[in-house]
């Protein structure tokens, strides 16, 4: 049990690490608007739903059609964990980028807001990747049916924190929101795309060790 938390524990922590949309949650919040902000939660849990749908199908299907294939069941851990050797490596070359920024200061409705949200969630590549390895592994795992229930709203929690702990604190400290969470914000643009690159290349070694 200790062994699986471990191995989903740092991907959930880096998927919670996008600038861009806790950009746009404070930026909707500074000027009141708690219903977009709102609905920047409910279109990253929207994302979630459907990164679960995929990654739950994939952790059932992937070792049988490895051995479809000809090749062991673990040949799927080999596969992804080139794919995160890979896109670790990219991440540490480039920042990632948004439009979703661009359109924080547009007045739309929450429904807008909702699809502008999806959107931008589930194009956010490297978040996505993240929760989708945390989801894979969870339904690989031979853990009680709650116990995983457990952990994908763990992880979900952490995807889709840019957007709802802003909301959060928000509530709480309605003046200090901005103050309080800018400088996150600024922290993780400036320096967060390293740490998730890391977490990309360390979990591709994890999953290319079960190859051997």
């Amino acid at each position: 049990m200790m062994e699986l938390f471990a191995s989903i524990l740092p991907l959930a922590l880096a998927s919670a690490l996008s600038p861009i949309i806790l950009a746009v949650s404070i930026a909707l919040l500074a000027k009141g608007n708690t219903k977009a902000a709102a609905a920047l939660v409910a279109g990253g849990l929207l994302a979630a739903l459907a990164i679960a749908v995929a990654g739950a199908s994939v952790a059932e299907e992937d070792d049988k059609a490895a051995e479809a294939l000809g090749f062991k069941p673990e040949a799927a851990d080999l596969f992804f964990g080139l794919i995160f050797l890979a896109v670790g490596a990219k991440i540490f070359l480039e920042k990632p980028g948004s439009g979703l920024k661009a359109g924080a200061g547009k007045n739309r409705g929450a429904l807008g807001w909702l699809a502008i949200s999806f959107a931008g969630n589930i194009t956010n590549f490297d978040a996505v990747l993240l929760n989708f390895a945390a989801v894979r592994q969870i339904f690989n795992s031979t853990a009680a049916p709650l116990y995983k229930m457990s952990l994908l709203a763990f992880c979900d929690f952490f995807f889709v924190a840019p957007a709802l702990v802003p909301l959060l604190v928000y509530y709480a400290a309605p003046k200090k929101c901005e103050k309080l969470l800018a400088p996150v914000g600024a922290w993780m643009e400036k320096y967060g795309h390293y740490l998730v690159g890391l977490i990309f290349i360390l979990f591709s070694f994890y999953l290319m060790k079960k190859w051997l």
